[in-house]
């Protein structure tokens, strides 16, 4: 896993995991979790995630390689009118904004 500029070009290499099994003749599935706390350093606003995945087949030497390019969305802002608009007048508005972050946002401005 990576962190790439919305250019391409990569930034940071995040930690690898290596997983060695036999397979069944059937799908298997490895999961790999990455915690905020570990990406959030290297990526900026408008930065991505780069998975790699690379299995070799010990039996015939073959090498399978896929990778997954993941944007990081920055979560949108929901307004509501709370009163008919009307050409000259004031209208109240609401704003909503969840922060999908584990973490408190600072410097917050609408």
């Amino acid at each position: 896993l990576c962190a790439v500029r919305y250019t391409g070009c990569g930034r940071r290499r995040l930690p690898a995991e290596q997983h060695r099994r036999t397979l069944p003749p059937s799908r298997d599935t490895v999961t790999m979790t990455v915690a905020y706390a570990e990406y959030q350093p290297h990526v900026g606003p408008q930065d991505a995630l780069k998975l790699t995945v690379v299995a070799a087949v010990q039996e015939t030497g073959q090498v399978l390689a896929k990778e997954l390019l993941v944007r990081l969305h920055t979560p949108e802002l929901t307004l509501t009118l709370l009163g008919p608009a009307v050409v000259g007048q004031e209208v109240p508005v609401q704003v909503v904004f969840q922060n999908p972050l584990p973490e408190p946002l600072s410097r917050v401005s609408l």
